[in-house]
């Protein structure tokens, strides 16, 4: 009987009838703070207790970089991505001496280098400082590659790579297998995008290797950062038109809950956030 539904099952799989699991959901680092999670440990107990995959990490000490991978291992977890700043300057791309350090550390683990790019030089979205971009981005590149690596360009409001568009700019010019792009839902919101949100997603997605997302109020100015950051949970924004959207496009990456600024009790803001992802990710099967 047992194998008689399972073959049952491996047909409905292969006609479309089965979905396939839901994107990999992960939590911002910046969502781990408060009295109980001063430590790692007690920070990787809450994300594997409230039911995520995994984390993202930050720029940080190696030694510390390397307590997160082998805690994640420990309780079944995965670090998806480890945020850096690299920083368009005197004609070169500079970034934390750490990071080279940190991408060795990494190696097999397929965590996924997320830079975000600034320059005093250069205005947000200024194609002048391509050339210069481009020529760091590819040697980060082959580094990542040599260690099996990936690199996801995050964009930032108000960095030169403001906006997603920027970040596919720098992509198709790159051209590096390794190199993909991040669409953030809080920052097309707090761009003002918000009508263009599905088009965007169009637009980049042969080029999306991971995605946030988070509550948010529809209809939200720019000045109104509260707004445009919230728990799943919260807000009127209607989030699963972007998970659909993602579905549509055949994005299967991963997704990662925006935490930053958010006030409140860790625990339960996270809670509350994956009892929505739950309801939500169905559109993602």
């Amino acid at each position: 009987m047992h194998m008689l539904k399972g073959s049952l099952l491996g047909l409905l799989a292969l006609a479309g009838v089965v979905g396939a699991a839901p994107n990999p959901f992960f939590v911002f680092d910046n969502g781990l703070r408060g009295e109980k999670l001063k430590t790692i440990d007690a920070q990787l107990d809450l994300v594997k207790s409230v039911g995520f995959e995994g984390l993202s990490w930050r720029t940080d000490a190696p030694e510390r970089v390397k307590q997160v991978l082998d805690g994640c291992k420990q309780r079944g977890l995965k670090l998806f991505v480890i945020y850096v700043n690299l920083d368009l300057k005197d004609g070169k791309l500079v970034y934390d001496p750490r990071v080279k350090e940190i991408i060795a550390l990494c190696k097999g683990t397929d965590v996924m280098i997320w830079p975000n790019l600034t320059s005093k030089q250069f205005k947000p979205s200024d194609p002048a400082g391509d050339d210069i971009a481009v020529a760091g981005l590819r040697e980060l590149a082959d580094l990542c590659a040599a260690n099996g690596l990936r690199i996801t360009i995050y964009p930032h409001v108000n960095m030169w790579v403001h906006r997603v568009e920027d970040a596919l700019r720098l992509v198709k010019k790159v051209e590096r297998k390794n190199v993909g792009l991040t669409f953030n839902l809080c920052h097309a919101l707090i761009d003002e995008a918000e009508a263009r949100i599905p088009a965007l997603i169009e637009q980049v997605a042969p080029y999306m290797t991971c995605a946030t997302i988070n509550g948010a109020d529809s209809g939200a100015k720019k000045t109104e950062m509260g707004r445009m950051i919230q728990a799943l949970d919260k807000g009127g924004y209607d989030v699963s038109l972007v998970l659909k959207k993602f579905k549509a496009v055949g994005f299967k990456g991963p997704i990662g809950l925006q935490c930053f600024n958010i006030k409140g009790d860790p625990q339960e803001l996270l809670t509350g956030s994956m009892g929505a992802w739950k309801k939500m990710s169905g559109v993602l099967e």
